[in-house]
């Protein structure tokens, strides 16, 4: 078995494969050194060159410091100001204070709101379920820690590239199904359709390896992609940040995680999509012998969370592995569902969605694979 799914991965990763990965690689690559910050326009340009200014206001938002840096937030953006370097440096500094002491306002208020609405549904109807999701949210929201000043610069390059519109995902998604679409629909050129289908248990030990290798593949691949990109974007800065609460720079986040957790959490949920785009792209590639045919239909799945479409089918696509891959709302905010009166995350939703996809995906392949070869 194991030198089947050798020659299967071999198989996949032919030439225009890897030239695939290391464009996208390239790409990724490229953008992040495209946003390093030149000269005085970044708060981590600041935190490099006054590290001890950056650790005097560093964690929790000082109310005399708030208030005393209010009015940069009615200046113009400080990146983009005239001035001397130091004088620029403290533009940047206070603004970016002022702006977060403003996203402490926010979450302030926001649990305010929370509380008062609580209050109010507590008397009017208990059992309810915005009750039960208004509760939820706030229990939530009362364990983390407040927003603070906390230069998340880095790790902010890293979200935008992974989330809608940023192209990281995309990129992800389009790999993946470029390399896979002749994982089972390109037999046909190497004349493996009749020997496969001549044994019923060496056809399904096919089957498998091929779906084993595919794995193998996905896996690597994505680890590789988000490795490459965590480098290139924190590395230079001495990962700095890492360990800030997720909130300080996604503000409406409910989680409990650092910067670090919370890009490890994508990561995992992107890995675990990524295998349900496999396993789709896989049913794709059993049901047609051209493999140009699976590629233009799973390159469609791949694409669909870009384009906005009405109603139940337009909700539906959030929940496919590519939806999910693209999704901003798994860690960002607080996103429930009302499954039998019980608010369910949006995370929770989703993970159980790729998995009953993947499970019914891989029940049908070998029948999918059989009737496709009989026909």
């Amino acid at each position: 078995m194991r030198r089947l799914i050798i020659f299967e991965f071999r198989k996949i990763m032919i030439p225009r494969v890897w030239i695939s990965i290391a464009g996208g690689l390239a790409i990724a690559i490229f953008y992040f050194i495209s946003f390093y910050p030149s000269g005085t326009n970044s708060l981590l340009v600041v935190n490099k060159e006054k590290p001890e200014v950056i650790a005097a206001h560093t964690g929790p938002i000082q109310p005399e410091l708030a208030l005393k840096y209010a009015p940069r937030l009615k200046e113009e953006y400080a990146e983009d100001s005239v001035g001397s370097k130091e004088q620029k440096m403290t533009r940047i500094l206070e603004q970016r204070y002022a702006a977060s002491a403003y996203s402490l306002d926010l979450f302030n208020k926001n649990l305010n709101d929370l509380r008062g609405q609580k209050a109010l549904l507590e008397r009017q109807d208990q059992g309810s379920y915005v009750l039960k999701d208004v509760t939820k949210r706030l229990s939530m929201l009362e364990e983390i820690r407040p927003p603070g000043f906390y230069v998340t610069n880095d790790w902010g390059s890293l979200y935008r590239f992974f989330s809608i519109p940023g192209v990281g995902n995309i990129l992800i998604g389009l790999i993946l199904v470029f390399a896979l679409a002749p994982l089972y629909s390109g037999e046909a050129n190497y004349r493996m359709d009749s020997l496969i289908l001549s044994s019923k248990y060496g056809r399904l030990k096919i089957v498998t390896a091929k779906l084993l290798a595919g794995f193998i593949v996905t896996g690597g691949f994505v680890t590789l992609f988000y490795g490459v990109c965590v480098l290139f974007s924190c590395l230079p800065f001495g990962f700095v940040g890492w360990n800030a609460p997720l909130n300080s720079y996604f503000v409406e986040s409910p989680y409990n995680l650092t910067q670090l957790q919370g890009m490890l959490l994508k990561y995992a949920v992107t890995l675990l999509a990524a295998c349900g785009l496999l396993l789709l792209t896989a049913l794709i590639s059993a049901l047609f012998r051209s493999s140009l045919s699976t590629l233009g239909l799973a390159a469609c799945l791949v694409m669909l969370p870009y384009f906005s479409l009405p109603g139940v089918v337009g909700d539906w696509i959030d929940f496919l592995p590519s939806g999910v891959i693209m999704s901003t709302s798994l860690i960002e905010k607080y996103v429930s569902y009302n499954i039998f009166g019980i608010p369910i995350l949006h995370l929770t939703v989703s993970i159980v969605s790729v998995i009953v996809i993947g499970v019914i995906a891989t029940l049908l392949l070998p029948k999918a694979f059989e009737r496709r070869l009989k026909a």
